[in-house]
């Protein structure tokens, strides 16, 4: 199990709420659970958008997010097309 830390963070009141309801009725483990998974899911995209902008110089051109969008059959949110 990987070690942990207790820290705080501030939420808007109705992301609290919601979270605490999907608890207390089990459709998510915990909150702590919840949160430290959404942020590391961030971290890894953060790192991803690092590493593509290292290796193209900067942000990957539209036009290429686009096309592997589509391929993946994923929406295309660059130039908004379903």
């Amino acid at each position: 199990m990987a070690k942990t830390r207790k820290v705080t963070v501030t939420v808007p009141e109705q992301v609290a709420d919601t979270l605490s309801k999907w608890a207390e009725s089990g459709d998510i483990d915990s909150v702590s659970a919840y949160v430290a998974e959404s942020v590391q899911q961030r971290m890894n995209r953060d790192e991803s958008l690092r590493r593509l902008a290292a290796a193209f110089g900067g942000p990957p051109p539209a036009e290429m997010v686009a096309d592997v969008l589509r391929k993946l059959g994923r929406p295309d949110l660059i130039n908004g097309a379903a």
